[in-house]
């Protein structure tokens, strides 16, 4: 694995799990915070994204990369979650 593929999937992880630890503090609370995290988690998608473009097969057969999505599509979820509650 390219050292460029793992630096890059290293970060957009964190960059979920910041967003997700975003969403937890808002907890519903601050629609405006929710609304930065979803834009964050569409340049992460984003990103994701374009390393998949770069690196292909490499990038979605790693399991850095799968969980990476995973996290973002589980973040994604909870901030649905959140929106549906807030608004109800």
């Amino acid at each position: 694995m390219s050292q460029n593929l793992h630096q890059q999937l290293q970060q957009v992880s964190q960059q979920i799990q910041d967003a997700q630890q975003a969403v937890i503090q808002a907890n519903g609370t601050d629609s405006q915070e929710i609304e930065q995290t979803i834009q964050q988690l569409q340049q992460v998608e984003q990103q994701l994204k374009n390393t998949q473009s770069q690196s292909g097969t490499e990038a979605t057969e790693n399991p850095q990369f799968q969980q990476a999505y995973e996290q973002l599509h589980n973040v994604r979820k909870q901030i649905e979650n959140i929106k549906d509650h807030s608004n109800g």
